[in-house]
């Protein structure tokens, strides 16, 4: 095993990606004004939701009824958002 770390990982460094995602495996498909609401509301939000997006790991999807965004997550962001969760209550714990 080679002493490098796979770029995609290494994403996860820039500010509120991890938080983004956690929130998203706790309550679900939201709107973006809720990312805004309960995470931040950095101006470069939606800079953060594309490169999540980018990694594939949410959609986002307008609404047909308004001019809001749905941001999920995919299969694969569902995935890396319960290993989040799981290191949260690992380091409460100790």
């Amino acid at each position: 095993m080679s002493g490098t770390v796979d770029i995609n990982v290494l994403a996860f460094e820039e500010k509120h990606l991890i938080s983004i995602m956690m929130f998203l495996s706790m309550n679900g498909e939201c709107r973006k004004i809720e990312i805004y609401e309960n995470v931040s509301s950095n101006p470069r939000i939606p800079d953060k939701l594309d490169r999540l997006e980018t990694l594939g790991l949410i959609t986002q999807t307008p609404r047909s009824d308004s001019r809001s965004i749905t941001i999920g997550l995919t299969e694969k962001g569902k995935i890396v958002a319960a290993h989040f969760v799981e290191l949260d209550k690992i380091i409460k714990n100790i």
